[in-house]
């Protein structure tokens, strides 16, 4: 019975020092995302593009905006936007963005917009 006591209390204080060593020594770098596009395909709105976050910086984008951008040439022919509430440190999201015009007709361009600090 005292083993098992003492095996919890174990765990308790190991979690415990873990986490105010991750607080003190863990990667505090800003977010560092980057936006992949994994498909194209037609849709009621028109085409949805869905992408993948990765954010491989040390702390947490929140209200992340993704903007999407449709050019012909040095011309914009349509911009589409959206925001992703959270994408913690060293994590993945997927989203998308609607386009009433084919993407694969003009050059796309997705881009991290901006973030806020939580």
């Amino acid at each position: 019975m005292w083993g098992i006591a003492l095996l919890g209390l174990a765990l308790v204080l190991g979690s415990i020092g873990f986490m105010l060593y991750e607080a003190a020594a863990g990667d505090s770098s800003p977010p560092d995302v980057t936006v992949k596009v994994e498909s194209i395909a037609p849709s009621r709105n028109g085409f949805l593009v869905r992408f993948r976050v990765i954010n491989e910086g040390g702390s947490t984008a929140e209200g992340l905006t993704v903007e999407g951008e449709l050019r012909n040439g040095t011309q914009s022919v349509e911009i589409s936007d959206t925001t992703i509430e959270y994408v913690p440190s060293h994590s993945e999201r997927e989203g998308g963005l609607y386009f009433s015009i084919d993407p694969q007709q003009h050059e796309l361009r997705v881009r991290a917009k901006g973030y806020e600090k939580p």
